[in-house]
């Protein structure tokens, strides 16, 4: 089941389906009636698809509904196997195979975000512990796509850790880029901007969904403290979302309208980042980002919080500067030091780039989603059913 969805979680929706499909497996997806989903599973090489809106969050009065037509859909249409990518969607497959009786399927889990945020109220973390709590004796196996979800999964939720995997997200490494053809990109990008490329400017980018979980507003605050003292960055801001508004009001309150570019939601942001000397993901809690992945793969320094799986991702001072999730100040000095020894801030991205084309490709996450479908299908050629929603 796919909910309306964006940005890192779509891409790798997309690359586990189309690298599934290569492998043999017959595939069907459920997903909503939104354009820029049906593109994303249609480009995977996925036709099969069942119209299901999942929703993000918990609804009374609809959910037994989707949970009902669900199970009728898989009692009609058996398969071998079926994944559900996020804590909705694994709910809503669960209760599904145990509507009005019991269907008795494999069914594998993959939580891509925190499963019980400090950010959440005390009631809904609560309802959703013991929600875990319950379903997890229906579940043959759990994947987590970092190790701090792996820990509470194991830890807190009180998994088997045999039915544990710790499968990190990957992404599709393109070829490099000549420097001639990445110069270019630069300049029309910059000139766009209203910054011409010269040495001078040090221009600071970001891709995500503009939530609280991701920190765009502490980015704003960063950016305001950082510019009092180094008068040569600027910004760039890639995406959508509910603080979308919000934050071009707090750039305009800042005085920060000629330092900040908003760029809104981008199909393919990285075709971007040539243009960027670092990027930044002040997140306040996080999974394993595809976009720290695609701009370490890019070369560039990364700033991010030591938040969930940016932590193990990059080795602070080597390849990019990890700070406390949540702590401006840091933020700001940070950016600081980069582009005031933009010699340091290319050595960092060279680092970087080697890390992400020797451990985030694509193929090693898709291969060791299979290990994890053959242990259960013992072998045998599987149908599979690979759902999404939020988590």
């Amino acid at each position: 089941m796919i909910r309306p969805a964006a940005g890192g979680m779509l891409t790798h929706l997309e690359l586990l389906l189309k690298g599934l499909g290569q492998a043999g497996y017959d595939l069907t997806a459920a997903c909503p009636v939104e354009e820029l989903v049906l593109q994303r599973v249609r480009a995977a090489g996925v036709f099969r698809i069942l119209p299901m809106d999942v929703g993000d969050v918990l609804r009374p009065w609809l959910d037994p509904l989707v949970i009902g037509k669900f199970s009728r859909f898989l009692q009609e249409h058996p398969f071998d196997i079926i994944h559900a990518h996020g804590a909705k969607a694994g709910l809503i497959t669960r209760l599904a195979l145990n509507w009005r009786g019991r269907l008795r399927y494999p069914v594998i889990v993959s939580y891509h975000n925190e499963i019980l945020p400090e950010s959440r109220r005390s009631r809904q973390r609560r309802a959703r512990y013991l929600a875990e709590k319950y379903l997890a004796k229906y579940t043959s196996h759990f994947i987590a796509v970092s190790p701090g979800i792996r820990d509470e999964l194991i830890n807190i939720i009180g998994c088997p850790p045999e039915q544990v995997s710790l499968i990190p997200n990957g992404i599709e490494l393109a070829e490099s880029e000549d420097g001639e053809k990445s110069a270019e990109i630069r300049r029309t990008y910059r000139s766009a901007w209203g910054w011409p490329d010269d040495a001078h400017w040090f221009v600071v980018g970001t891709a995500c969904r503009l939530t609280w979980e991701k920190g765009p507003d502490l980015l704003l605050e960063a950016a305001r403290l950082a510019i009092e003292k180094e008068a040569s960055l600027r910004f760039v801001i890639i995406g959508d979302g509910p603080m979308a508004d919000e934050l071009r009001r707090v750039a305009e309150t800042y005085g920060l309208a000629p330092f900040v570019r908003f760029l809104g939601y981008q199909d393919d942001a990285r075709r971007i980042f040539p243009a960027f000397d670092a990027f930044i993901l002040p997140s306040r809690t996080e999974g394993w980002p595809l976009s720290i992945m695609e701009a370490m793969a890019a070369g560039l320094p990364v700033i991010a919080s030591g938040a969930g799986g940016p932590d193990y991702m990059i080795d602070s001072g080597r390849s990019g500067i990890l700070v406390s999730p949540g702590d401006a100040h840091k933020l700001a000095e940070a950016m600081i030091l980069l582009a005031r020894d933009r010699a340091w801030a290319k050595d960092l991205g060279r680092t970087a780039a080697d890390h992400a084309r020797r451990y985030f490709g694509a193929e090693a996450m898709v291969a060791q989603v299979q290990m994890v479908y053959n242990k259960l299908l013992q072998g045998s050629h599987a149908a599979a059913f690979v759902g999404k929603g939020e988590g």
